[in-house]
């Protein structure tokens, strides 16, 4: 596995608001998405269904 940087938002905010969330999820998300999406200011959104 690579290795990742968080901002301060994800580990404070965004994991703190989802204790269901796991790492590991949003890993492997962000390496094979099923999609993805460009926002502004250099930003992406990922998806990827459950399995």
């Amino acid at each position: 596995m690579n290795s990742f940087k968080y901002t301060g938002y994800f580990e404070n905010e965004v994991l703190r608001k989802r204790p269901y969330l796991k790492i590991e999820w949003c890993i492997r998300t962000v390496e094979s998405p099923e999609k993805f999406e460009k926002q502004e200011d250099n930003r992406y959104r990922f998806w990827k269904k459950n399995t």
